[in-house]
């Protein structure tokens, strides 16, 4: 592999790693609010975060058992404390069929 190759790898990993433990501090203190919201829609494009990739960080935040028993710890008596991150997750799940979709859609008329 060459060192530009290698450079470009590590830097993706990076941002990967960055996009995700952002999402994970985010979760952690159980705020997908305005400003949750905000940081998201800013980073996305920063760290060149795919639908697809988004879409994975939000499966891993909701399934993740450790993240769930720290954010309950934190919240102790508070219920629903994913709601909002289902919430999400359900929502960009939908925009990534629908993109999908519109993309085959394209690709068949191109063909035609």
């Amino acid at each position: 592999m060459s060192t530009r190759r290698k450079k470009r790898a590590e830097l993706r990993a990076l941002e990967c790693l960055a996009y995700s433990s952002t999402l994970s501090y985010l979760r952690a203190q159980n705020d997908y609010d305005k400003e949750a919201k905000c940081i998201i829609e800013h980073i996305r494009p920063l760290l060149n975060i795919s639908s697809p990739r988004h879409l994975a960080e939000l499966k891993r935040l909701i399934n993740d058992e450790e993240l769930e028993r720290l954010v309950s710890l934190k919240h102790i008596g508070e219920s629903n404390l994913k709601h909002k991150w289902v919430e999400l997750e359900e929502k960009e799940d939908e925009d990534v069929k629908s993109n999908n979709n519109s993309t085959s859609i394209k690709k068949k008329f191109k063909g035609s």
